[in-house]
């Protein structure tokens, strides 16, 4: 063991034979069916054995995996017949209770949650989603998934270009107009809101900042890495926020406080993307209010005016 820890080498007087050749069979037919040549072949190669086996001991090892639970079946490919493990005690079992939170979990956090982050966590399904029985819950996640059949390819790159701010030209599916177009965006971020993903960025054809649903980017035309850098311009608004109860006021990371006192908070706000400014003015409701700038306000104003109307039933 000694020589292990300094070595971080395995040693033959450091493994069980035994127990190393049974996961060794084990993971081979998971894996899908063998053939008891393809079996022998692999274990007389392993870097760590490098021993031959009998045919006889296979079929040892293998009896010694029923006994612990594994089914083995056989199947024929013409003549040929192979072995593979069609379930066992390590699979990971979920109950349909289990099945449902996981899914209102998932459900929650994929509204809202940093790309990396979710990334990470679709990696992590991806990895566990062969031991899980349970299809209908695969089938929910990749239903509720924002990257659910999205290139995962293009997503990498779409990343990429957002941590370069790297101007990009994209084939873009416009549903409104039910045409596909060419959009030239100087990419910023990509963000999920609402269980969507968009690309944010800075559309130079229409001179302001938009969010794209990456579901609708076919793909990507060109890189236009000689475009010189693009000053986007940074859109600022102050609000007061009040403190009517004892709900906590969480700060976004585009947000400051400038000011504060027990009734109320001075919150400072910059953001390229104004859409997602006026979002969060009007998930504040009415415990917010804009002080500046006054066109901004007026904006808010009237959209304000606007849901009222909605609302009004015409006699």
């Amino acid at each position: 063991m000694k020589k292990f820890m300094e070595t971080n080498i395995v040693t033959h007087n450091l493994m069980s034979f035994s127990g190393f050749k049974s996961l060794l069979i084990f993971s081979m037919l998971v894996e899908g069916p063998k053939t008891y040549e393809e079996i022998k072949e692999r274990i007389e190669n392993n870097e760590y054995m490098k021993e031959t086996i009998s045919i006889d001991s296979i079929r040892i090892y293998m009896n010694s995996l029923k006994k612990i639970g594994c089914e083995i079946q056989r199947t024929h490919q013409g003549r040929t017949v192979k072995y593979y493990i069609s379930s066992h005690p390590y699979e990971l079992k979920i109950t349909d209770k289990q099945a449902k939170s996981i899914i209102k979990v998932f459900k929650a956090i994929s509204k809202s949650i940093e790309l990396s982050d979710f990334m990470a966590l679709h990696d992590f399904f991806c990895n566990i989603s062969k031991y899980i029985q349970n299809e209908d819950l695969k089938a929910e996640i990749i239903k509720l998934s924002p990257v659910s059949n999205i290139n995962m390819e293009m997503i990498k790159e779409l990343m990429q270009y957002t941590r370069n701010k790297t101007e990009i030209t994209v084939l873009y599916n416009a549903k409104n107009s039910g045409k596909k177009k060419e959009i030239t965006i100087n990419a910023d971020k990509m963000n999920i809101r609402n269980g969507k993903l968009y690309l944010c960025g800075f559309n130079s054809e229409y001179n302001n900042y938009g969010e794209f649903l990456v579901k609708y980017i076919i793909k990507i035309i060109r890189i236009n890495i000689n475009t010189p850098e693009l000053k986007i311009p940074e859109f600022k608004v102050i609000y007061k926020y009040y403190r009517t109860d004892n709900t906590p006021f969480e700060l976004l990371n585009s947000e400051k406080i400038v000011e504060q006192n027990d009734s109320f908070l001075i919150v400072e706000i910059k953001s390229y993307d104004k859409f997602a400014v006026t979002q969060r003015i009007l998930s504040l409701s009415n415990k917010c209010k804009v002080i500046s700038p006054n066109d901004f306000k007026d904006e808010i104003i009237a959209c304000l005016k606007r849901m009222k109307e909605g609302y009004i039933e015409k006699k």
